[in-house]
């Protein structure tokens, strides 16, 4: 059987090529009896299909799926958006469409409104995934199909994906290194998912600073939302006489201000906080957040430019790229007289 064409839909419905070819890229001018009857004949004559597959052969898309991290029904934090903004302002630079689909490194799901129904069915050329775990099952399936993509973070478990991140190692040593240096003597890192890499190198450079200097490390995880931090920083406060918290991720230290003030403390003078990310809100919180942030347009051009290299090479290696990250210096830390 010979392929179906915009021509034979058409003719059957009775309809011009250029009414076809709107009803095909959902244009809101068309009728809805006109849109209905043409849409009869694509399903009919399984037009659609054979779009797919042609697409897939000899088409670029110029669209790129942006996996994130659902998060377990919670919420994309602040970082996130504000990334995700670098990164459709670059693609836009370059031609390219961003669609953003949630997703979750424990399991997959493929739908007609899912990224993962998109990749498979040829619908975009590449895709740009977010935050993988330990055994990701999403970087599984898309390198069992073959489709070009890039890792925002780190891939610990395969050494054929390509990434770019942060320099998280470095992230939890010069947190350590920093809060230490203005004289806080009882600290600790709070951080989410245990399962996450970027967690697990913060939390060995943190430690690593720490043994360097002979200094007890305490680091606790899975404290991923706004609540479990302010509950944690009111049993580090309270009970544990802790003096610094470094936590990962700017949105979280406003759980760790509330826990400070209502335990009659000020950020800073008595406890110092230090974040990371620097995410704009950082600046106006009070006092001003220090953070150790992170360069988001760098990362965002460096993943856009490794993946679009990996679309037009038919043999690509992989490429792997950390990006040294900034002190940024404010009011949540402050000094400490000694004595």
């Amino acid at each position: 059987m010979s392929r179906v064409t915009i021509k034979d839909v058409a003719q059957k419905s009775g309809m011009s090529i250029r009414t076809v070819s709107r009803v095909i890229n959902n244009d809101p001018n068309v009728k809805d009896k006109t849109r209905a009857k043409v849409q009869a004949v694509i399903e009919e004559l399984g037009f659609k299909v054979n779009l797919l597959a042609r697409s897939l052969k000899e088409m670029k898309t110029n669209q790129i799926v942006v996996f994130i991290d659902r998060r377990r029904g919670m919420y994309w934090g602040t970082f996130h958006n504000e990334f995700l903004h670098e990164l459709h302002r670059v693609m836009k630079k370059q031609g390219y469409r961003m669609v953003i689909s949630p997703s979750s490194p424990d399991s997959f799901e493929e739908d007609e409104n899912d990224g993962f129904y998109l990749v498979k069915n040829g619908m975009c050329d590449g895709a740009i995934m977010f935050d993988p775990n330990i055994g990701d099952k999403r970087i599984t399936y898309l390198k069992d199909i073959s489709v070009p993509f890039v890792v925002i973070g780190k891939d610990v478990s395969r050494y054929d994906t390509s990434y770019v991140d942060v320099d998280n190692q470095y992230v939890g040593y010069v947190g350590a290194k920093t809060i230490h240096s203005y004289g806080y003597q009882d600290f600790v890192l709070l951080l989410g998912s245990e399962g996450s890499p970027i967690n697990q190198d913060r939390a060995s450079g943190f430690q690593q600073y720490c043994l360097e200097q002979g200094i007890k490390s305490k680091h606790i995880f899975g404290l991923s939302d706004l609540e479990s931090v302010y509950q944690q920083s009111l049993r580090q406060i309270q009970s544990e006489g802790t003096k610094a918290i470094f936590v990962s991720g700017d949105e979280r230290a406003l759980g760790v201000y509330r826990a400070i003030y209502e335990s009659g403390y000020r950020v800073g003078v008595d406890i110092g906080v230090l974040g990371v990310d620097d995410i704009r809100t950082g600046e106006y919180m009070f006092p001003a957040l220090s953070t150790i942030g992170q360069p988001k347009r760098d990362i965002a051009e460096l993943a856009l430019n490794m993946l679009i290299e990996q679309i037009h090479s038919e043999d690509p290696a992989a490429k792997r790229t950390l990006v040294a990250p900034t002190l940024i210096h404010r009011a949540s830390l402050v000094e400490q007289k000694i004595g």
